[in-house]
C-alpha cells in the first residue's frame, strides 16, 4: 500500500504511460471476499473490491487492465461507461470529486505509518482467510474502506457528499456490518460510520475541491459488459507511500468476490 519501497523500475514506466497496461492476475487463498492478495507480474499486493463480481480464485489466473484510479473508474463494465459517455460533463463533474473523496478515506482510515512496514505494501499483515475476523485495526479499516468504495462506486453521478447522511444520520450508503451482533463487526461499523460523518463535513466545508492525495492509487478492470461472465471484479490497489502523476496504468490490485459481499449485505 506504499510506494518508495516498492515501486520498480518497471512499474515507474507503466505509471507514466497514459494507456492501459495488460497484466495477469492471480488469485491466492481469500476467494470471494472483499479483501485480499494477488500476485501481480511476480508481486504480492492486497486488493480490495470496487465492483461486486467474481474474484480471480485460487492458484487462477486472469487478463486484466491497470489505470489510474481516475482513468479506470468509468470501466467497472460497459454499462457504468455508457453512464459517462452519455455525458461527458461527468467526467470533469463527478469523477474527480468522487475519485478526491476516496483517495481522502484511503489516506485518512487505512494506518499507513504504522502498518505499511518495510515491504511497503502492508506485507506485513496477516493475509489468511482465517484471520478476516480478527477484530484489529487493519482488517477493521480495511473492510470498512472498502465499504465506502463499492458504495461510492454505485453512486455513478453523485457528486454531492454533503447528502450521503441526513441530519438524522440515515444515509444511503449501505453500512455492510451493522447490525450483525458481533465486536469485529461493530468496530468496522463504527469505521464506517466515522467515515460517513467525516466526509459529509468535509464536503461541507469545500475540502475536496482541492484535496491531493498522500499516497498513489489504481485500478485493474476487466472491461466487459455486466453479465459476461468474463466481467471478473475490478478493485483497486493501494499503490505507495507517496503519490505520482495520474498515470493511465501501473501495477496494483484488487477485486472482490460477490458471493461474500452479498451475504454480508443480506445479513446487515
Amino acid at each position: 500500500m506504499t510506494f518508495p519501497k516498492f515501486f520498480s523500475l518497471v512499474f515507474v514506466a507503466l505509471a507514466a504511460t497514459a494507456s492501459a497496461d495488460t497484466v495477469s492476475v492471480t488469485g491466492l487463498e481469500n476467494d470471494g471476499n472483499p479483501i485480499g492478495q494477488y500476485v501481480i507480474g511476480g508481486q504480492t499486493y492486497w486488493w480490495m473490491c470496487i465492483e461486486p463480481g467474481p474474484p480471480a480464485l485460487s492458484n487462477q489466473t486472469i487478463t486484466a487492465q491497470t489505470y489510474s484510479f481516475q482513468d479506470g473508474w468509468d470501466k467497472q463494465n460497459t454499462e457504468r461507461y455508457a453512464i459517462y459517455q452519455s455525458d461527458p460533463s461527468l467526467y470533469t463533474s463527478v469523477i474527480p470529486k468522487q475519485v478526491a473523496v476516496m483517495e481522502y478515506v484511503l489516506d485518512a482510515y487505512l494506518p499507513w505509518d504504522t502498518q505499511a512496514g518495510a515491504s511497503g505494501r502492508f506485507l506485513e499483515q496477516d493475509p489468511s482467510f482465517s484471520s478476516f475476523t480478527n477484530n484489529d485495526t487493519f482488517h477493521n479499516s480495511m473492510f470498512a474502506v472498502q465499504n465506502f468504495l463499492s458504495e461510492t462506486q454505485g453512486k455513478a453521478v453523485n457528486s454531492d457528499f454533503t447528502t450521503i447522511m441526513d441530519s438524522s444520520g440515515n444515509t444511503f450508503y449501505q453500512d455492510y456490518y451493522a447490525g450483525l451482533g458481533d465486536a469485529t463487526d461493530n468496530a468496522r461499523s463504527s469505521i464506517f460510520q466515522s467515515i460517513l460523518n467525516d466526509v459529509v463535513a468535509k464536503d461541507a466545508a469545500g475540502f475536496f475541491a482541492t484535496y491531493t492525495a498522500q499516497h498513489s492509487y489504481f485500478t485493474v478492470n476487466t472491461f466487459a459488459p455486466v453479465n459476461d461472465p468474463n466481467n471478473w471484479q475490478d478493485g483497486l490497489v493501494i499503490g505507495g507511500f507517496s503519490p505520482v502523476p495520474e498515470p493511465g496504468g501501473a501495477l496494483l490490485i484488487a477485486a472482490c468476490g460477490i458471493a461474500w459481499t452479498l451475504r454480508r449485505r443480506r445479513i446487515g
